[in-house]
């Protein structure tokens, strides 16, 4: 299946939408690079940090990357739900989470960019 684009501008709009302001950071748990890049181009925009955390990195590293990343609010890959959920658990707090790709049922960012378009 492919993976469907993501555009810079619906990015910003969506984010803006969601209260994120310049300064606070936004971590990216995402596989294709190309996503990646126009989900940063769209942050960075705002004047968002964007921290792209490592996909390889399981439990514990993930935790603190997470942790260490200050985010408020984390975009996840669905595919990538079993090594978020490891994070579970090993935090004192958890960013909000938006999933990427389908078969989200809840917070799905491919449903918000559309609206946005």
């Amino acid at each position: 299946m492919p993976v469907a684009a993501v555009c810079p501008h619906r990015v910003s709009r969506w984010a803006w939408g969601e209260g994120l302001r310049a300064g606070q950071a936004v971590a990216l748990l995402v596989q294709d690079l190309g996503q990646v890049e126009a989900m940063r181009l769209g942050l960075t925009r705002l004047g968002l940090r964007v921290v792209c955390l490592d996909c390889a990195g399981r439990d514990q590293a993930l935790a603190e990357s997470l942790a260490q990343s200050g985010a408020g609010l984390a975009v996840v890959d669905t595919a990538l739900a079993d090594a978020y959920a490891g994070v579970m658990g090993r935090l004192t707090a958890y960013p909000a989470v938006w999933w990427n790709g389908p078969g989200a049922d809840y917070a799905s960012l491919d449903l918000a960019l559309a609206e946005h378009a």
